[in-house]
């Protein structure tokens, strides 16, 4: 019998506070915040960058990405004006995660000129991103302009 009427009396004050204003949350907090997934702007820096591009798919979750974190940062700073570092959180852009088919987290891929130069999936060592980067920047230095005229020859077309 007590515990008929404490199930009861409980359900009643469950029934009372959620119908009460005062005990909900405001609007404001209800809604799910709206996450702009900006793939395409990251795709456009990508393409359009004159440099070659690190970019670094990460998640906040995820712990091996937090580990690589620095070391992105690292290289970020030793090779700045010779590479764009970009970061690509996948739980935000999943279409250029998509894209990229990334499986697991954290993947990088070096990119010089539209190409992908190098894969790196998960943790490597500091030295295994600075000689992919370095590998970008020497692959980007030897591709010819595209806007350069080529030499004419002013005897003419040979026979």
């Amino acid at each position: 019998m007590y515990i008929k009427n404490l199930t009861l009396i409980l359900f009643f004050f469950i029934s009372l506070s959620v119908s009460q204003p005062w005990l909900q949350r405001p609007p404001s907090e209800e809604a799910p915040r709206e996450v702009f997934d900006s793939s395409q702007m990251i795709a456009d820096k990508i393409v359009q960058s004159p440099i070659p591009v690190l970019v670094d798919f990460w998640a906040i979750w995820c712990g091996p990405c937090r580990l690589l974190g620095p070391t992105i940062e690292e290289i970020k700073k030793k090779y700045e004006g010779k590479i764009l570092v970009l970061k690509v959180n996948v739980d935000v852009n999943r279409g250029l995660s998509s894209y990229f088919r990334i499986q697991a987290i954290p993947t990088v891929f070096i990119i010089a000129d539209k190409t992908v130069i190098d894969y790196l999936p998960g943790v490597q060592p500091k030295e295994v991103y600075e000689k992919a980067v370095e590998k970008a920047i020497v692959a980007h230095k030897k591709k010819p302009l595209a806007d350069t005229p080529q030499s004419v020859s002013k005897t003419g077309p040979s026979p």
